[in-house]
């Protein structure tokens, strides 16, 4: 199964490269709320640096179909975590965005983490979905998307890509969700899943916890644009890292009856702790100072 981690690990490089050139293609000197549907379309149809970023993206959730199929949740998805900390990284350097010693001191807590998830001895430990406990995370996840939505727009909030990220954050924790309970179900039908299997492939696109996946991909994918248009990666990118991870990793043990060992928790807990440092670190640094 070693391999599998090291491919998780690469998605995780693709997933930030793509999310910095959206980042980067999304804030040239261009006000996206000015324009209609019709001129969104075409100016993201032109936008080179974007299209990269979303073709980088696309590549590595079609690989992300293959890797969780025969790792747990967990597993794959606390590994995908470099993501967050290669952003970072990639945003410092390449959009000038300041990291403190705090934000360095917590990416390091978020790579003892991985590493310690990369030593579990048991990658697959899971057992089939349980339908009535996933219909149960939809149904509490889709009214706390719909209450963070109301909330920013209620009160008026400047800060409302914050709420939007966490949005993102559920959206995408649930579509890891539903990504393992459709190639579960696939498997259960062929004996295993393979994206190399034109059939697997055909039974994957058919059967119906795919289009739950789909609608959450793509509210998510929306609620990402939305927080890449307004405020910093180092920011938002974060909230969205823990949202995601603390949804995956409670469908991994109460959708998919995952084992958490010693080892497995430790990590877990060490990664969740790194990215709320982030998220700490860098809602301090945006805090205005007293008069």
């Amino acid at each position: 199964m070693i391999i599998y981690s090291v491919l998780a690990f690469s998605c995780s490089l693709l997933y930030s490269v793509s999310s910095v050139l959206c980042k980067y293609g999304l804030q040239q000197k261009i006000n996206l709320r000015s324009l209609n549907l019709k001129e969104l379309a075409a100016y993201l149809a032109r936008n080179r640096i974007w299209l990269l970023g979303v073709l980088l993206a696309t590549v590595a959730n079609v690989a992300m179909i293959q890797i969780q199929s025969r790792l747990d949740v967990s597993v794959v998805y606390s590994i995908l975590n470099f993501s967050y900390v290669f952003v970072l990284v990639l945003g410092h350097y390449f959009l000038h965005e300041k990291l403190n010693l705090e934000q360095w001191t917590a990416i390091a807590v978020v790579v003892v983490g991985t590493l310690l998830i990369l030593t579990v001895d048991q990658a697959t430990t899971g057992q089939p979905t349980d339908i009535g406990n996933i219909l149960d995370l939809t149904a509490g996840s889709m009214s706390l998307v719909a209450l963070l939505i109301v909330i920013p727009w209620r009160y008026r909030n400047p800060n409302y890509e914050l709420f939007y990220a966490i949005c993102t954050g559920i959206c995408f924790g649930c579509v890891e969700t539903y990504l393992k309970a459709t190639t579960n179900m696939v498997a259960a039908e062929t004996g295993s899943f393979s994206i190399f299997s034109v059939q697997d492939i055909v039974d994957f696109l058919s059967v119906w916890p795919f289009f739950v996946m789909f609608f959450y991909g793509a509210a998510g994918w929306i609620f990402l644009q939305v927080t890449y248009s307004h405020g910093n990666v180092s920011i938002t990118i974060p909230l969205v890292a823990v949202t995601q991870r603390l949804i995956s990793m409670f469908s991994g043990y109460y959708v998919y009856g995952e084992h958490f060992g010693v080892v497995k928790l430790l990590g877990v807990i060490t990664i969740v702790l790194g990215i709320l440092m982030l998220v700490v670190s860098t809602l301090r640094i945006r805090e205005p100072n007293p008069a």
